[in-house]
């Protein structure tokens, strides 16, 4: 593992905040296809439990990601609410962050997607009414969350950032979800293994310059790049084992230049949880990243980030998770 901040790995960096928040009144923000469809039942289940608790809720479901988006903003800037609540997966967390992070409006999550890492890593169960009793509690902790920057080829225009939650991703992970998006048959799960398949039949080099905490350290091919504030994605692949979501730090695992069979032995490894460093798997640890593959998107949180080249930044004490108290 290079440390290349000159931190320790595992020192703590920034302002954690434990405490806990009195819950009268929450906004529960939901999305009715997450899950294929289980958030709906998901948000009812949480809704009735919420109701015997005592706590008002006020629900919200937009037609879009923009209107979702403009939602949660206004229920962070609301007064009168606890906290905003998510019903979905990983993706709509990700789009409540833009209006929560860095404030004092703490996120409970009612884990109704397909990966719910986020929920993994928070250790939030994945029984609706369970979840909800969490929220109750009004337990909360500080995080650190990731601040991904566009690079703009127009040195005029504004720069675009974004906040993510669990992990960003750029390389071979990228061009799988972008074949799934392209494709319309299978569904679901099936779509996605098949796109793996395609992928993998396709593999193939990508040249990389990445920039670790303004020193450069990587110019050269490499299959896939994985920076983690926490440990997995895609419903638990550990691709960043030894993440902390509060050590001021990203985790970085890269894939080299290897072989396809060599590479199917490494990805057995990331579903097992034991992957380790070498024999083509670099780890490093850094606070700020710089990461340039020419036309590749970046996916973060299941989601479409930007497009490369960009950077990325931990910011300490930006989240703010209701979780199960210690």
């Amino acid at each position: 593992m290079k440390n290349l901040s000159g931190s320790e790995p595992n020192g703590s960096f920034g302002p954690l905040e434990v405490g806990t928040r009195s819950i009268k009144r929450i906004a529960l923000l939901t999305n009715p296809l997450a899950g294929k469809g289980a958030a709906v039942h998901a948000a009812q289940r949480a809704r009735d439990r919420f109701s015997q608790l005592g706590i008002d809720v006020v629900s919200l479901q937009g037609a879009s990601a923009a209107s979702s988006l403009q939602l949660a903003e206004a229920a962070v800037k609301d007064e009168r609410l606890d906290a905003l609540v998510v019903c979905g997966g990983d993706g709509l967390i990700n789009l409540a962050l833009q209006a929560q992070a860095q404030t004092d409006m703490p996120l409970g999550l009612i884990p109704a997607g397909t990966g719910n890492d986020h929920a993994r890593e928070y250790h939030i169960p994945t029984d609706p009414e369970k979840a909800a009793d969490v929220v109750a509690q009004g337990f909360f902790t500080t995080t650190d969350l990731g601040l991904i920057t566009e690079i703009s080829q127009d040195s005029e225009e504004p720069a675009e950032t974004r906040w993510f939650g669990t992990i960003a991703c750029a390389g071979f992970d990228s061009l799988v979800t972008d074949r799934t998006n392209r494709m319309t048959w299978p569904k679901g799960q099936n779509r996605y293994n098949l796109a793996i398949v395609r992928e993998v039949m396709n593999w193939r080099t990508i040249p990389t310059r990445i920039v670790l905490d303004h020193e450069t350290v990587i110019d050269e091919g490499i299959k896939l790049c994985s920076i983690g504030n926490t440990q997995t994605y895609g419903g638990g692949m550990k691709i960043c084992p030894t993440a902390n979501h509060h050590d001021g730090l990203f985790d970085l695992t890269i894939m080299g230049d290897i072989s396809r069979t060599k590479a199917v032995g490494k990805f057995a490894k990331i579903l097992k949880g034991t992957l380790q460093e070498g024999d083509g798997i670099s780890f490093y640890r850094a606070k700020h990243v710089r990461i340039d593959m020419p036309n590749m998107n970046c996916y973060a949180d299941g989601d479409l980030m930007t497009t490369l080249p960009m950077e990325l930044e931990v910011v300490s004490g930006a989240g703010r998770y209701l979780v199960p108290r210690p």
